[in-house]
């Protein structure tokens, strides 16, 4: 009996499902990712080395720091990420009794693969040292459009996480200030909605605290 008019149509079908799963996967990594603050992806990682002779508690400097590839990103961001830059310095604080690494990450990200409360991101801003944090998220629309829908976000987000742990939910309305809204989360800092002082189609999601 010739089998081969039998195993043609099942080698057929077997590369229409490899081009399917293929399909499915290009799709798959296309999706749109929903940022719900707070998870903001790592874009740096410290090289492996010698501590300092500081001591071992002393914070890796500059020449142990650099930005990560696209395949060392958190899941779900490699896709999503187009570059990360990364400037670093070693200075002191202002008291000059310390020695501070100040770090500021860019990720750059491709277009229309991470929304936060249904607007577009288009960069993640990471800026960190011993004494501080800021870490954004810069939104492609400008402030009239998206700062009443981040507001009611975050608004929501929190009366959520309060009812859960049921505690009073009075802490959960954002403050108006002089260019947009602002929620305290600690004594030490809170979150911030804004329009970008250097583009105002642009607007900012901030989550910041210090010392």
């Amino acid at each position: 009996m010739d089998c081969r008019h039998l195993l043609a149509p099942a080698a057929a079908g077997l590369l229409l499902v490899a081009s399917a799963r293929v399909r499915a996967e290009d799709a798959g990594a296309a999706r749109i990712m929903h940022a719900t603050g707070g998870d903001f992806p790592a874009l740096v990682m410290v090289v492996p080395g010698e501590h300092a002779t500081l001591g071992l508690d002393a914070a890796p400097g500059c020449d142990r720091i650099r930005a990560r590839r696209a395949d060392e990103l958190p899941p779900g961001w490699r896709t999503r990420v187009a570059r990360v830059e990364l400037d670093c310095e070693d200075t002191l604080a202002d008291d000059d009794q310390r020695t501070l690494t100040a770090v500021t990450a860019r990720a750059v990200l491709h277009p229309d693969r991470v929304q936060l409360a249904g607007q577009p991101v288009s960069e993640v801003r990471l800026m960190d040292s011993q004494r501080w944090g800021d870490h954004q998220y810069v939104l492609a629309a400008p402030f009239p459009t998206a700062g009443a829908v981040i507001r009611r976000f975050v608004e929501d987000t929190c009366l959520a996480r309060m009812l859960a742990e049921e505690s009073p939910a009075t802490a959960c309305t954002m403050q108006a200030t002089d260019d947009g809204f602002y929620l305290p989360s600690s004594d030490a800092g809170g979150i911030w909605i804004h329009a970008d002082p250097d583009d105002a189609a642009r607007t900012l999601y901030v989550e910041a605290w210090a010392d």
